[in-house]
């Protein structure tokens, strides 16, 4: 299978820079067992072979969010393959991936949003915050970790240099943003190089995200609903697919790029649209 061999490595060396290197090593290996398993060349596979393979892992006692996994890699594998014509029809065209029941992303309602906005009023760090978390859909981590000169205001983008996994991206924020957070700093008279100055319990300056996790426990107890930081991100997230935003752009400004966490937007993406069927209809 020494061809095979070949297509594997230049698969493995093509996404290095586009995947996750724990999400490239997954594929990697569902690849090789899935060609283990059937023992034959790559062009002479067929969605028989494919589901064989499938039912084979089934028999195994896997389950179905890991089987799910391993057929994104082995799919991405052979749409390669095909792009580059080493085969003449994708054997994993019409597979489609197993069911898999989970808990829906919370994310606030615009009447929620609205009653935590209020809650804040005149606090300007705290309602900062929320317009960030909210308009960018970053993570806590992100959050915390910005630094002003990350900013750029004439085009309204923040830079996340080392988001999660030390991948970096851009991403934009509102107006009504814009002017909460520059309320915000215009306040500030220290030179702390970092967007928000968190102060702990004990009134020490902090990057810590722990610090906003500490917030959101109070806002929750006081508006009667449970959120957390991450709530702003999903609420980020099903209020672009509300207006109409495409599934892929949502998952690029998330700077997503696993397929478990692709798989559970995608559930929160489906039921946000729904939510806005059902109020026009």
């Amino acid at each position: 299978m020494m061809n095979t061999d070949k297509w594997i490595k230049r698969f493995t060396l093509d996404y290095q820079f586009r995947l996750d290197s724990s999400t490239l090593t997954l594929y990697h290996l569902s690849i090789k067992n899935l060609l283990d398993y059937i023992r034959k060349e790559i062009d002479t596979i067929t969605k028989h072979d494919i589901r064989n393979w499938l039912g084979h892992l089934i028999e195994k006692g896997y389950q179905p969010s890991t089987i799910n996994t391993k057929l994104a890699g082995v799919k991405l594998f052979f749409k390669y393959c095909l792009d580059e014509k080493v085969i003449s029809k994708n054997p994993t065209k019409d597979i489609l991936f197993s069911k898999v029941e989970g808990k829906l992303p919370r994310y606030l309602s615009m009447e929620k949003l609205t009653k935590l906005r209020a809650l804040l009023e005149g606090r300007l760090e705290e309602r900062a915050i929320v317009e960030v978390l909210y308009a960018t859909g970053i993570r806590k981590s992100e959050l915390a970790a910005m630094k002003k000169i990350d900013i750029n205001w004439s085009e309204r983008l923040i830079l996340i240099p080392m988001g999660k996994r030390k991948k970096g991206r851009i991403v934009l924020f509102t107006r009504e943003c814009a002017e909460h957070l520059k309320s915000y700093l215009d306040s500030r008279t220290d030179d702390w190089p970092f967007v928000f100055a968190l102060v702990t319990s004990n009134g020490k300056r902090s990057k810590h995200a722990r610090v906003v996790d500490q917030r959101f426990l109070i806002y929750s107890e006081q508006l009667g609903f449970k959120m957390t930081p991450h709530t702003l991100r999903h609420t980020f997230a099903a209020h672009l697919a509300k207006k109409g935003m495409s599934l892929e752009c949502i998952q690029v400004l998330l700077g997503h790029d696993k397929f478990e966490t692709t798989r559970v937007y995608a559930r929160l993406y489906d039921h946000a649209r729904k939510e806005m069927y059902d109020e026009w209809m």
